[in-house]
């Protein structure tokens, strides 16, 4: 099993980010670095982690707020936090947001590579335990198709939702596409269920948001929330996510879903 992996260093400490980035590129990971929270939500919403190291304390936009963030666009990344001292407070929150560690900056190169291996085995194979699940849940959502088929009345159409290659299971939030388990997030499924809704029709920003969210927002505010979503759905739906033809852009509007292109 594989104990290397894409690392982002959250700190608005330049030493420190220097110091564990040469520390983690020498046990052979690749590692990014982000001075500070805005600029880690950027990244975030671009590139795609294993594990984040993030500081707890940093001015403007806080390592918690960072996590909350990290939590809603790449739910299988591992996260551990930095601090400078101990916190009980800072510990409970961060369990409520599935952290796997804590990591005094004081503490040792090698205890802070070991935990890092340990957080991205922990990775694998809860990754690979996802994976048996949907390849099982595929595989039985294909038998009850047959075994059902002769039985696709009104109950089925309003649970399954199918455009062209794409099944959306809204009971189970489960998605398919050309008989492919997709492994969405809660607000994945929801944003493409709504696409899929208005296939062919273009869904603005704030549509999107009140939609799939549930919340109003202006559109340029509903725009920076919808952007991640997207960009991240591309990713697990689109055979070359740099040229969409499923998830199509209107450019400063919003997106539709297109299965034309079958």
């Amino acid at each position: 099993m594989s104990t290397t992996g894409r690392l982002l260093v959250v700190d608005d400490e330049a030493n420190i980010r220097a110091t564990l980035r040469a520390l983690l590129e020498r046990a052979g990971h690749e590692v990014t670095i982000a001075a500070g929270g805005r600029e880690a939500i950027d990244t975030l919403n671009t590139q795609s982690f294993d594990l984040m190291l993030v500081d707890l304390k940093m001015p403007g936009i806080d390592g918690m707020q960072v996590v909350s963030h990290a939590r809603d666009t790449q739910p299988d990344m591992m996260v551990i936090v930095l601090t400078g001292h101990g916190s009980l407070d800072t510990a409970i929150e961060g369990l409520r947001h599935g952290i796997f560690d804590y990591l005094l900056k004081t503490s040792e190169p090698a205890h802070v590579i070991e935990r890092v291996r340990a957080g991205l085995m922990t990775r694998a194979q809860e990754v690979r335990r996802r994976s048996l699940l949907d390849t099982v849940g595929a595989a039985l959502q294909e038998l009850r198709g047959v075994d059902m088929s002769a039985e696709a009345g009104a109950a089925s159409t309003e649970r399954v939702i199918v455009v062209g290659g794409l099944q959306l299971d809204t009971w189970r939030q489960g998605a398919m596409l050309d008989g492919r388990a997709l492994s969405l997030t809660p607000t994945e499924f929801r944003v493409l269920l709504c696409l899929a809704e208005h296939v062919g029709t273009m869904m603005s920003y704030a549509q999107l948001v009140k939609c799939a969210q549930g919340y109003e927002a202006s559109d340029m505010e509903a725009g920076e929330l919808i952007k991640p979503h997207i960009h991240h759905l591309r990713q697990k739906l689109e055979p070359d996510p740099s040229a969409p033809r499923y998830i199509l852009n209107v450019r400063g509007k919003g997106y539709l879903l297109s299965m034309s292109a079958e």
